[in-house]
């Protein structure tokens, strides 16, 4: 998984429909719209045997430990990761419809494909990132921090020599990231952090934690103990002798996490926002789903059901979320179909993922008040093809808050989507499909804004 590092784009409710199908074969789905999932299953006499592969991250096949099909159910586990997978299969989209379950619940569909489909992507910046590495100094890192079980591994890069650097922490977004925010092959951190250290400027990144190498519960965490991690992170690189200057990156959720984290420690003096939110997150996922979901051809009048439905949903775990899970599944049930038996299974997963502790914290959270009280300079950047964190409904909101910053850039740049690529239509699904990692034109702008503010 990512998320993309990414914000988490809430599924549509959808209904399936049941045929006979063949669980044997290669089945691709994404998780969260970004992280590409490879399952391949063979018949094994009466049985089923398989691998799963997640090669945005990994070239690894992982043995599944167990794998049960019938005509029209799907499920696998495997185990060194606590993950499970329990899917429908449905015959109008030709695909398992289901939940993959890893601490949280997530919505995952596995369509069928052909070995030739499975082609590697080429990476030239990410290429060029790694290969860049033996120009710096670069340490293997361990942060503690004040959370019992957490600590946070990472790396610490910087230009050659003995000089003072001005650093920046790197803060990903939502998902089970690493220290690279690797999403559909791209590494946008370490991209990132070598565009910064060619301009003479230290970095560090960090697993989150849970997740690589770093300890501690991922599945347990909410953006705040992300904010809690990030502080530790900035108190220890603000600690080195060779760092002049503090500042926090955050991308998406990094972007909600850098104002929170900025105004609680006095030694950041600088915050950039790639794709960071302005608006409650209720407001973030009800814009992303209509964006991607007219990106991926959904119709309006299915936009306009789902839409209606989800901010039942939202209200209901705003208003009350100590109960929200039970009335999030009544307003589901509701919903359902009429002459359509209820798949327990289906209706778990829509209400295990939004009423999870993160996505609960996230659609009550309102970014507003952490933005004013910003006084650093801030650079907030947003993509005009940004489907997840649309700079119309953000800019303008991100815009009026910082007011009263004495110095804060807010730019809408043309073309890029969420990831800051050069993209056609902005959709998650061209993630993958895009050579580039990171728009030159946007790394200058980052890089150009921190090397001016810390001369």
């Amino acid at each position: 998984m990512t998320r993309f590092g990414a914000l988490c784009a809430a599924g549509l409710l959808l209904t399936t429909s049941v045929h006979a199908e063949e669980a044997a074969g290669i089945w691709r789905g994404k998780l969260m719209g970004q992280l590409t999932v490879i399952v391949r299953i063979e018949k094994d006499g009466d049985a089923y045997k398989g691998t799963l592969q997640s090669p945005d991250q990994s070239k690894a096949l992982l043995p599944l430990d167990t794998v049960s099909a019938t005509a029209d159910t799907l499920s696998f586990d495997l185990k060194p990761i606590n993950g499970h997978y329990e899917g429908h299969w449905d015959e109008t989209q030709k695909a398992w419809v289901g939940t993959w379950s890893q601490g949280q619940s997530l919505p995952l569909s596995l369509t069928r494909i052909r070995e030739s489909e499975l082609t590697v992507s080429h990476r030239p910046q990410v290429d060029a990132a790694e290969a860049a590495l033996a120009q710096y100094h670069v340490e293997s890192v361990q942060i503690a921090t004040p959370t019992p079980g957490v600590t946070l591994a990472g790396t610490y890069s910087a230009p050659k020599g003995n000089g003072l650097f001005p650093a920046v922490v790197l803060i990903a977004g939502s998902g089970p990231n690493t220290r690279d925010e690797t999403v559909a092959g791209h590494k946008i951190f370490l991209v990132l952090a070598d565009a910064l250290n060619r301009a003479g400027i230290a970095v560090l990144r960090y697993d989150k934690r849970g997740i690589g190498g770093s300890t501690g519960a991922y599945a347990q965490a909410i953006t705040a103990d992300f904010a809690d991690d990030a502080q530790a992170a900035a108190h220890w690189l603000g600690a080195r002798k060779d760092v002049k200057a503090l500042g926090l990156i955050g991308h998406s959720e990094g972007g909600i996490i850098a104002p929170l984290v900025a105004n609680r420690t006095p030694q950041v003096q600088f915050v950039v926002l790639l794709a960071g939110s302005a608006v409650r997150g209720d407001r973030v996922l009800l814009s992303q789903q209509a964006l991607i979901g007219r990106a991926n051809g959904v119709t309006e009048a299915a936009l306009s059901h789902a839409q209606a439905t989800n901010r039942k949903i939202y209200d209901a775990i705003i208003a009350d979320p100590e109960h929200a899970e039970a009335k999030v599944r009544a307003i589901v049930a509701a919903e359902w179909p009429a002459g359509t038996p209820a798949d327990p299974a289906v209706i778990d997963g829509i209400v295990k993922p939004v009423t999870s502790p993160w996505m609960a914290w996230f659609i009550r959270y309102d970014p507003q008040a952490e933005l004013k009280k910003l006084k650093t300079p801030v650079l907030a950047l947003t993509g005009e093809k940004d489907l997840q964190v649309a700079a119309r409904d953000n800019l303008p909101v991100m815009k009026a808050a910082l007011a009263g910053n004495r110095d804060a850039t807010l730019r809408e740049l043309p073309g890029l989507n969420h990831l800051f690529q050069t993209a056609r239509t902005g959709a998650p699904s061209e993630y993958g499909d895009i050579e580039e990692t990171f728009a030159p034109s946007a790394l200058k702008i980052v890089t150009d804004w921190v090397s001016e503010r810390t001369k």
